[in-house]
């Protein structure tokens, strides 16, 4: 007979079967919700470490810059060049010197100059709505030249051009001709802002942006 002292003791730590439960010779690390955190924790790391902005070298902001200015330039010209066949007529009709010929095409001229400076033109859609400045210390200035420009030719000129329109159907219109002054002064003062912010621009890069292609206008009160 089997003397109950002498029979084999349970292992610690196995169940009442003598199987170890399933759970208790699982190193921690190596449990499935341990690798499930670490796996997450890596990819939010990972993904942190790939925002994290980078210092930009002064020949790149430079690069940078003078893509978006050439970008600016170049959307800005059609109603740059609108602005100041415009004027021209304007000076012309006031100063006696249309053609018949210029005076039949002045009319059609005028209201294809008003469309070149307005938001249904595609060119000042893209100025308005497809530009993006690289944000350096000299791209703020550049930034805000391209909110100036938006406002030299969505506004200044612009009004100019109405107003101009306006005064070839009915000269001598008083309130049309203050109007056009205003719109002088603001035109010469934004434009000067927008050449003064990237100055500013390239004051910081030490080299020498492209200026801004907002013409200055043969005026009358020029």
């Amino acid at each position: 007979m089997t003397n109950p002292h002498d029979a084999p003791a349970i292992p610690p730590g196995t169940g009442p079967t003598g199987v170890p439960d399933p759970d208790e010779h699982v190193i921690w690390y190596k449990r499935t919700w341990v690798i499930v955190t670490a796996a997450i924790a890596v990819v939010i790391g990972a993904s942190v470490l790939i925002d994290l902005p980078r210092p930009v070298s002064n020949a790149e902001d430079i690069a940078s810059q003078t893509a978006s200015l050439k970008a600016i330039n170049t959307d800005v010209a059609p109603c740059g060049y609108a602005i100041t066949e415009t004027f021209l007529i304007h000076h012309d009709q006031v100063s006696g010197t249309l053609t018949p010929a210029e005076r039949q095409a002045a009319t059609k001229m005028l209201t294809d100059d008003q469309t070149a400076c307005s938001f249904t033109n595609g060119s000042i859609f893209d100025l308005t709505n497809n530009i993006q400045v690289q944000d350096t210390a000299a791209g703020k200035y550049v930034d805000r030249m391209l909110s100036v420009t938006t406002t030299w030719v969505t506004s200044d000129a612009l009004a100019a051009v109405e107003d101009i329109q306006a005064l070839y159907l009915h000269p001598g219109n008083q309130a049309k001709e203050r109007d056009l002054v205003a719109q002088e002064k603001l035109l010469a003062y934004d434009r000067a802002q927008a050449r003064l912010d990237i100055q500013q621009a390239g004051a910081l890069l030490h080299t020498h942006l492209p200026d801004p292609n907002l013409p200055a206008l043969p005026t009358q009160s020029s």
